[in-house]
This record gives C-alpha cells, sequence and structure tokens, in this order.
C-alpha cells in the first residue's frame, strides 16, 4: 500500500508539467489569435472614439457635458495614442479653469501626471502634480493624489543612475504608500495593489498571490484591469522562479491589452524576452515586432527604447539562426548536387546497357527528358535561391548602416539632453525661472531637432543610394523632373519615395516619421504617379528596384 501511494505520487508530479505545457501551449495559440485579429479590436475602438466625437461637437452642449465628454474621450486615447489622451486633458483643464471648479481642475492635474509618469515625463510629471490644491482634494481624489505621486517616485528611483538620489526617490515613494495604506479603505483596489506590493518586496509570495485573487475577482476578462492584475501576478511567479506560471498570466495580460486596444504593454516584451532566452526565436521576435509596432502608434520613447533593446538582442539571435539555415541549405545543395551527379552516372551507364534494343533506347529517351526537366527546375532554383541570397545581403547592409547611424544618433541625443540638463540645472540654481519658461516655450530647438533627423536620413540614404534621384526622375515625364533647390539633398517628395525604397510603404508610418499627415502623404505619392512616364500600378515597385546597394 505505502509502495502504490509512493507511485501515485510520482505520477502526479510527473503529470503535472505536462498539463502545464498543454496549457501553455493553448495560450499561445488564443494569444498568436488575438494579434492577426488585433485590427478588429481597433476597428472598434475607433468606432467608440468615433461616437463619442460625434457627440462632442454638437452645439447645444453645455460646459459640464463637454468636460465629462472629453473625459471619456481621455480615457479611450489614455493606452491608446498618448498624444490625443493629453490633448483632451488640456481641453478640459481649459474647461475647468472657465467653471472655475477647483475639483475638475485637480481631477484633471492628478490624470494628467498619472499619464506623464506612464509616459517617463517626469519634470512634467512633478510640475503639474505640484499644482494640484490639496485644500479640495475629497478621499477619493486623495488617492488618486498619492498614487500617482507613488508612481512618479517609484519609476524615478526604478530608472534613476545616481545612488543617492535613487535612495531619495524611493523612501518618498514609499511614504506616499504608507500614506495610501492610511486613507484607502480596507477592500479598495486601491489598497490590495499597495499591499501586495509591499507583500512582494518582503519576500511574502503566498500572501501576495491571496491579495492578489482578491483583485482578481474584481475584475473582468478582457478589461484594462485584469490585464494589469495579471501582470502584477506574474511579477509575483517571477520572484519565486516560476517560470510557467509567469509565462500564463503574462500571456493573459497580453491577450487582455489587445481585447482592450491598449498599445502601451509591458506583458508582451517580457514575453518575447524570455522566449528567446529559451531558444523560440522565431515567436519572440514576432511579439517584440508587434509590441514595436504598437508602442510607435501609442507614440511614446520611453517605452520604445526599453523594447528596442529587447529587440536588437532578439534580432541578433534571429540573424544567427539565420546564418545557420542558410548554412544547411548550401549542404543541402551540396547533397543534391552529389547525388545528381551519381544519378547521372547511373543513367549514362544505364543508357549504355539499353542500346541492344529500340524499347530500352525509347526509355533512356524518357530518362533524359526527365533530367533535363529536373536540371531546369535546379536551375530555376538556383535562380531564385541567387535573387534572395542577394536580396538578404542587402537588406542585412542596409540595417547594419541605419543600426550605426541610429546608435550615433542615439549617443548625440543623449549628449544634448545631458548638456540641457546641465543648463536646467544651473537656471535653476541661479532661479533664472522666467529664462526656463521662455528656453521651453520656445519650439525651435524641436524644428532644429526634425531638421537635423532629415539632414541625416537624407545624407544616410544618399550615402546608400547615391543614383537615386537621377534613376527617380528617370521615371517621371520629362517637364515633370524634380530640380533640387540649393543646399537640398532630397526634397519631401522624394524623402517620402525614399522611405518606399527602404520598404516603409505604409502611408502611415511615413507620415508620423516626417511629421505630416495620412491625406498629404496620400495626395504627394497620388500627384507623383500622375507625373510618371510608367503606369502608376507599377510605379512604387519600380522605385523599389531602383539603385544597387553600395557599401
Amino acid at each position: 500500500m505505502r509502495n502504490l501511494s509512493l507511485f501515485f505520487i510520482l505520477f502526479l508530479l510527473t503529470i503535472h508539467p505536462c498539463r502545464a505545457n498543454n496549457e501553455l501551449d493553448s495560450l499561445f495559440i488564443e494569444l498568436d489569435n488575438k494579434i492577426k485579429k488585433k485590427d478588429i479590436y481597433i476597428e472598434l475602438k475607433e468606432i467608440r472614439i468615433k461616437e463619442l466625437k460625434t457627440e462632442s461637437t454638437s452645439t447645444n452642449l453645455s460646459i459640464n457635458n463637454a468636460y465629462a465628454l472629453n473625459t471619456l474621450l481621455y480615457k479611450e486615447y489614455k493606452s491608446y495614442i498618448s498624444d490625443s489622451a493629453i490633448a483632451y486633458l488640456n481641453k478640459n483643464l481649459d474647461l475647468a479653469v472657465i467653471l472655475k471648479d477647483q475639483t475638475k481642475i485637480n481631477d484633471t492635474s492628478i490624470a494628467m501626471a498619472n499619464l506623464f509618469a506612464i509616459l517617463g515625463m517626469y519634470k512634467e510629471a512633478i510640475d503639474m502634480i505640484d499644482r494640484v490644491n490639496r485644500d479640495y482634494l475629497d478621499k477619493s481624489q486623495m488617492i488618486e493624489y498619492y498614487s500617482t505621486q507613488r508612481i512618479i517616485y517609484n519609476s524615478l528611483g526604478l530608472y534613476s543612475h545616481n545612488n543617492r538620489d535613487k535612495s531619495r526617490y524611493q523612501q518618498m515613494a514609499k511614504a506616499f504608500r504608507d500614506t495610501l495604506s492610511n486613507i484607502a479603505d480596507k477592500s479598495s483596489e486601491a489598497y490590495l495593489r499597495i499591499e501586495e506590493i509591499q507583500l512582494r518586496i518582503d519576500g511574502r509570495i503566498s500572501d501576495a498571490l491571496l491579495v492578489n485573487n482578491r483583485r482578481l475577482s474584481m475584475t473582468v476578462i478582457g478589461t484594462p484591469e485584469y490585464a494589469l492584475v495579471t501582470f502584477n501576478r506574474s511579477l509575483l511567479y517571477r520572484k519565486n522562479n516560476d517560470t510557467i506560471m509567469e509565462k500564463k498570466y503574462l500571456i493573459l495580460s497580453a491577450i487582455s491589452d489587445i481585447q482592450s486596444s491598449i498599445r502601451d504593454n509591458a506583458s508582451i516584451p517580457i514575453l518575447a524576452n524570455m522566449l528567446m532566452q529559451e531558444g523560440n526565436i522565431d515567436r519572440a521576435y514576432k511579439y517584440v515586432r508587434f509590441s514595436l509596432d504598437n508602442i510607435n502608434d501609442y507614440n511614446t520613447r520611453f517605452r520604445s527604447s526599453e523594447i528596442l533593446s529587447i529587440q536588437t538582442i532578439i534580432e541578433k539571435a534571429y540573424q544567427k539562426k539565420t546564418v545557420e539555415q542558410n548554412n544547411k541549405l548550401r549542404l543541402f545543395l551540396i547533397l543534391i548536387s552529389v547525388l545528381l551527379v551519381l544519378l547521372t552516372i547511373s543513367i549514362f551507364y544505364v543508357y549504355k546497357q539499353m542500346k541492344k534494343g529500340i524499347i530500352i533506347g525509347k526509355r533512356l529517351k524518357e530518362a533524359n527528358l526527365e533530367l533535363n526537366t529536373l536540371n531546369q527546375k535546379l536551375h530555376n532554383m538556383n535562380n531564385e535561391l541567387r535573387k534572395l541570397n542577394m536580396e538578404v545581403v542587402e537588406a542585412n547592409q542596409i540595417k547594419e548602416e541605419y543600426i550605426g547611424y541610429f546608435l550615433d544618433e542615439c549617443s548625440k541625443y543623449i549628449d544634448k539632453l545631458d548638456a540641457l540638463r546641465k543648463t536646467i540645472n544651473k537656471k535653476i540654481q541661479e532661479k533664472q525661472i522666467e529664462s526656463l519658461y521662455k528656453m521651453t516655450k520656445n519650439n525651435n530647438m524641436k524644428d532644429d531637432e526634425l531638421k537635423e533627423l532629415f539632414r541625416n536620413f537624407d545624407i544616410m540614404f544618399t550615402h546608400l543610394f547615391p543614383d537615386f534621384v537621377e534613376k527617380f526622375n528617370s521615371l517621371l515625364m520629362d517637364e515633370e523632373q524634380i530640380i533640387l533647390k540649393k543646399g537640398e539633398t532630397l526634397n519631401n517628395e522624394l524623402r517620402i519615395y525614399a522611405l518606399i525604397r527602404l520598404g516603409i510603404d505604409d502611408s502611415g508610418k511615413i507620415a508620423n516619421f516626417l511629421g505630416y499627415s495620412v491625406n498629404t502623404i496620400y495626395n504627394y505619392r497620388a500627384k507623383t504617379k500622375n507625373k510618371a512616364k510608367i503606369s502608376r500600378e507599377d510605379f512604387d515597385w519600380t522605385v523599389k528596384k531602383i539603385g544597387t546597394f553600395r557599401k
């Protein structure tokens, strides 16, 4: 009986990992399907936004109703498009000032500080939260106020490289966390969230999981709240070194993010990193590309830099895997060639043996025809392989050039930020507030940076494709040739098709890079196609074939 019990226990220990892996496989399949259907969820969100915008344009709308609609639009945009979320908060701030409603001013200021903190705009977040008049805060606002303060200083402590500042920020975050614990209702989400964090910090993972269970019971699958709580649960399992359960709740969080059209998500990049470390390069690469596209649409450099660092590591592993596959393909080609030689020898021998009769000769003729067909297919395969290899080499070389350029530009941008930090620090020490105000009000810095970005892009592109302008003009009618002004390397029209030549043919992405509207990009492209010598349908394809890459 004792032996039977021991066998049963061993059987359960063996079957548990199998069941867990089967569950993970099913969840991965579901996540992949959600990624494929992401446009459906985006369309549903756009419909909701359109309905709210239509309602907000009503001429009979009161200021209070306008404020309420702007709040709903902000919530729709908060994790969808950051610029739009900030815009609607600014509108509400103006309306609250007009109404002289301190409650609404505080609500909007706290929400804006919270959003700035999420976007990594800590200076703006602190400035905004400091404007809040705490004398007019009710209990719910007080909870949001201290929660936002905790997020700001917790993030500063997490990302600060100065140990003295890091310690100070962490102490401030702890003070705000303690204040929240004292004022929040014991059964509220705010209190439970703080309690779970503290338990996780203390290493009491079992107790933290019980608190997380209570938080999960207060959410619904497919909502932003469920995505957040499951992400927090994955952190608990990470602390416990339980990778299977950590992946499970990262996947559940990611699925809810997609269903809620949340573009600012942390689950998928972490999941991609775990998969990369396990050797699942293809899926890791797919997830990190999906996440990077999302965060680019959301428009925040803070999260983008985090994902880019993960993407760089995964891309290197992906390229290594590609090289290994190419080596295997070469080996297969050698084996096929050897087999082909052996086949040729065999056919020649059979041919000599079958010359004795007409029937044998007829069969030999048929064999030769089959061999010719096989040779032609092999020749065609070799030609296709050669073309693919050339395209891969060119794409890799272009990536190397642009990665080098990107790293150099990042270094320069960090130096500029440090110089700006030193200037601001000096002016703060010297209490030159008016000078700081003028500096931050001036948009020249942004315009100069954009001009510098375009100038560097033009130089890099013409270095890669020195005859692009000449070849591009050859596609246009003689009277429609593009003549660049003195000092210009590319103009707007050429810059659009330079991006297309690099493989970026989505008008939305081109518009984001150049700072134009999508309609403007469509108009430029349509206008250019009308000037072409060749058909409009072939124009973009022909542009993509311009030039041969020169290192």
